[in-house]
């Protein structure tokens, strides 16, 4: 496979949910690999691991568990952590102590997996093959944690499928440059920012309604409402102890609502 340039990667990127069952060659894994490892990381902490999961029984399992039958068909499938538990371990070895830091360690470890992962992913593009990020691992995380002997201090936060594609879908529609990216300070949007958001959109439903779409996982009752509550409570469970404050402030003064 022949090796694309960095900007013609990026603009011709596409999820693919479809593979083909060839392997990928393991030096072309480490490559892979490797570029997520040279990614920026806050405060050089690396507060991110990945599991590269190749055992084909557990990668059934985790398909089956959050409905993505390309995560057990693709050559390769990633879980991207965010992990505080490695860093706890260095201090401990060390006889010292970490502060209390959990909330702004969280955020930037999943900026960290973040970025981790993207490199990853470019790097499997740039030598042809597919890729798609799996969110849907947060539907199934305590699953996840018990079949990957996740310990505390870490959490799942996505997957990554990589592949030979068995498919070659279109581009998806992005919100328009100038709504994502602003001069010198924030600019309130218009009627006619809005209306370019829903037009641009538009394409990426069969009913051309990108409100919907929006509606089910941001809406009053919808996906991430529905799941705010338990993402916090896995994060307590999982150690992130300061997580706590948060469940306090979903119950309110009543209790849960």
């Amino acid at each position: 496979m022949s090796g694309k340039s960095c900007i013609d990667t990026i603009q011709a990127h596409v999820s693919i949910r479809k593979y083909r069952s060839d392997p990928i060659p393991e030096e072309h894994v480490r490559l892979m690999m490797n570029a997520a490892r040279r990614a920026p990381t806050d405060a050089a902490l690396h507060l991110w691991t990945a599991v590269r999961v190749r055992d084909r029984a557990k990668r059934r399992i985790i398909a089956e568990a959050i409905g993505q039958p390309h995560v057990y068909e693709a050559a390769e499938f990633f879980v991207f952590l965010a992990d505080l538990h490695r860093l706890e371990r260095l201090f401990e070895y060390r006889g010292e102590e970490m502060g209390h830091a959990d909330c702004s360690l969280l955020l930037f470890a999943a900026i960290d997996a973040g970025i981790a992962a993207e490199n990853l992913a470019l790097a499997a593009e740039s030598l042809g093959y597919g890729i798609c990020f799996i969110g849907a691992v947060m539907n199934a995380p305590r699953r996840i944690i018990s079949l990957l002997r996740l310990p505390r201090r870490t959490l799942p936060l996505f997957g990554l499928t990589v592949g030979v594609p068995a498919e070659a879908p279109p581009l998806r529609p992005r919100y328009p440059l100038e709504t994502l990216f602003h001069e010198d300070e924030y600019r309130e949007y218009t009627s006619s920012d809005l209306e370019a958001i829903l037009r641009e959109m538009a394409p990426i439903t069969r009913r051309r309604d990108y409100m919907r779409l929006a509606r089910r996982y941001a809406g009053r009752g919808g996906y991430f409402e529905a799941r705010n509550r338990e993402i916090i409570e896995l994060a307590v469970e999982q150690g992130f102890e300061a997580c706590r404050r948060l469940l306090a402030c979903e119950e309110g003064p009543e209790g849960p609502g």
